[in-house]
């Protein structure tokens, strides 16, 4: 199957190579530090588009990512779709200061570290929706089965977000962004098979006017997949992968002040598992997950003051076929939101904003009866400037944890561009929290005197455009010092030998630096190295699964007065530690993983694309005993209209 998929894709990248190649080679691609503007959003997003080189989650609310202080990081819906990539998680890949870990293929337990937080303290929003699993052990957030159709954007932020979201915004925050129509009905149908046995198709259709806006996207994958244990211990039953996606934005525009909108993405997936370092024939794990959130949003004095009332609702049911202990283990998870949040605009330069929000969870299982804890927060947040000179944000919040107790955070950003020379000097600090989960205070190992987390995460960094601004680089130093880590300790009494109990901190570092530069009008290089220097100051060890050393580069080039594409992803992953068959601990080796995508206009409505992934077979393990894919191909044809 992998002769037959490679010489399929070489096929179609032959002809790619004799059409003209376009793509994600834009100028526009390339950071900007943008002109002074009014910080007031008198028609902010959903209800009006969202414009180009702007973000929402920094603030909560829209704002010009190039007067931004924060370390921030966007994909677009083209660079997203540039991939040929299936699953978030893969795109992810390619972000500096982001460690992807996956437990074998696709379908597989997938987390992601940010600036050498544990994967638990990044907090994963869908349009806003928190949609960390409550039902989980540790309520990380698991990527394995978040698609990327219907996506507009996803937005990367590094460092303690709490005083905007709360609990889990310790490393930072992922925000995936639904699309939002505009303009006539578009029309997109797509279809690809290839390695593994893997069949997917894909229909996204997208409008809008000044009244009301639509995307809808509804995407199916399937795969015969690969064992996920590791050749070298057996590994040899194939453990396939379903997954159906459907997802939505809806909107209302009454008049020039009164918006509502409506997000939602339910998920369908079952994915073939088998034991630790062993097949298992029957296992599977089922998962049906529902998210959706209802926003109004209102204007008033001409657009000066803005409100924003919304509900959020996260829903996990999850199965594992293999009786355990208890039964065939079950989990159901829920988690419900009401948010408030109101910007006033007091001066041309400055916005004061404020809010609150109820977060109520629950979670059961089979060993675990249903249990409930709620978290109540309050913030308020000043952001300004000084003419082109400073832009500056700075706030603080309340919460208070029904079961762990309150706890107080901050965050303050500067940003301070040069535009004479196209620099700019940014940095930031903030307090963040973790909030302990119900299976941490109630579980088998529980305790309910367990507090939260805390962090205190800051950033310096220095970004430069040079000439003609065809050449964009960006260097950050962070450092996050955790405090309170909840960990097993066995002096505690319980029922095996121990209990969970805030014991331990740690602590990282590094370095962010990135480069992007259009080299010719039709060729586009991007290359990035994160230094992350992680210590458990307990023990003095290196945290698990966080290599030193990551790199990526990432090439686009177009031919041809732009009909095709061809784009290189190259990451480099190095060293790391993590838990061998035995319990202790061991070393992963190093390895580089090159991918490739392609695109082709064969008419103005047909688009043929191709990916090629692991092109050098390179042999590697993310986790150790759990096997990752070999060279593979896939190939197919989209429809727009």
């Amino acid at each position: 199957m992998h002769f037959r998929s490679t010489v399929f894709l070489c096929t179609c990248f032959s002809l790619i190579l004799t059409t003209r190649l376009s793509g994600q080679t834009d100028p526009e691609l390339l950071p900007e530090i943008p002109e002074t503007r009014v910080i007031g959003q008198p028609d902010p997003f959903p209800a009006t588009p969202l414009g180009q080189g702007d973000v929402v989650t920094p603030d909560r609310t829209e704002t010009s990512l190039g007067t931004s202080g924060s370390s921030v990081t966007v994909l677009t819906e083209e660079q997203i779709r540039a991939t040929g990539e299936t699953y978030a998680l893969e795109v992810l890949r390619n972000v500096m200061g982001l460690d992807v870990v996956q437990s074998g293929g696709p379908g597989r337990n997938a987390t992601v570290f940010m600036r050498g937080a544990n994967s638990n303290q990044t907090k994963v929003l869908l349009d806003g929706i928190p949609i960390n699993d409550p039902s989980s052990p540790s309520r990380a957030f698991d990527f394995s089965f978040l698609t990327t159709e219907n996506i507009q954007q996803i937005e990367i932020v590094r460092g303690p977000q709490s005083l905007t979201y709360g609990s889990d915004a310790i490393g930072g925050v992922i925000n995936i962004i639904t699309k939002r129509g505009e303009g006539p009905p578009r029309v997109r149908v797509g279809a690809q098979g290839g390695s593994f046995g893997t069949w997917q198709n894909d229909v996204n259709i997208s409008g809008g006017g000044d009244l009301a806006y639509y995307s809808f996207g509804t995407s199916y994958f399937e795969n015969e997949g690969f064992s996920a244990v590791s050749q070298r211990f057996g590994g040899f039953e194939n453990d396939g992968y379903r997954n159906a996606n459907f997802s939505g934005r809806y909107g209302i525009t009454l008049g020039d002040a009164l918006n509502v909108d409506y997000v939602f993405r339910y998920i369908d997936a079952d994915s073939d598992i088998d034991n630790f370092l062993a097949d298992n024939l029957i296992r599977q794990n089922r998962l049906n997950a529902f998210f959706n959130r209802v926003q109004v949003q209102s204007l008033a004095f001409d657009g000066l003051l803005e409100n924003k009332f919304g509900f959020s609702l996260t829903d996990y049911q999850r199965l594992d076929t293999d009786s355990g202990f208890f039964g065939t283990p079950r989990f159901n998870g829920q988690t419900r939101v009401v948010d408030w949040q109101t910007n006033l605009l007091v001066m041309n330069n400055n916005t004061l904003m404020a809010g609150i929000d109820y977060q109520q969870e629950e979670a059961s299982s089979t060993s675990l009866s249903m249990q409930e804890q709620s978290l109540a927060g309050v913030y308020v947040q000043d952001r300004f400037n000084f003419g082109d000179m400073s832009y500056t944000t700075v706030g603080v919040r309340w919460d208070n944890h029904s079961r762990a107790g309150q706890a107080q955070t901050y965050r303050f950003t500067q940003l301070f561009p040069i535009y004479a020379t196209g620099t700019g000097i940014h940095g930031s600090i903030g307090r963040g929290f973790r909030a302990p989960t119900i299976d941490e205070i109630f579980g088998v190992v529980g305790n309910p005197d367990l507090q939260p987390e805390f962090s205190k995460g800051w950033d310096v960094g220095c970004r430069q455009q040079l000439i003609d601004d065809t050449l964009f680089f960006d260097v950050t130093y962070f450092r996050n010092d955790f405090n309170n880590l909840i960990v097993f300790d066995p002096t505690l009494p319980g029922p095996f030998g121990g209990a969970l109990n805030n014991v331990q901190s740690a602590i990282a570092s590094g370095m962010e630096t990135t480069a992007s530069c259009q080299l010719t009008r039709d060729m586009f290089v991007n290359a990035s190295y994160t230094l992350t220097d992680t210590e458990n100051l307990d023990t003095g060890a290196q945290l698990l699964r966080r290599p030193r050393n990551k790199m990526t580069l990432q090439v686009s080039k177009s031919f041809f007065d732009d009909l095709a594409t061809v784009n290189l992803y190259t990451n480099f992953i190095g060293k790391r530690r993590d838990i061998d068959d035995l319990g202790g601990v061991t070393q992963l080796n190093n390895y580089t993983v090159v991918n490739v995508s392609g695109t082709c206009w064969l008419t103005d409505r047909w688009q043929l694309f191709v990916r090629g992934d692991n092109l050098t077979d390179a042999d590697y393990e993310e986790v150790f005993g759990f096997a990752t894919p070999g060279i593979s191909g896939y190939a197919g044809l989209r429809f727009v209209q």
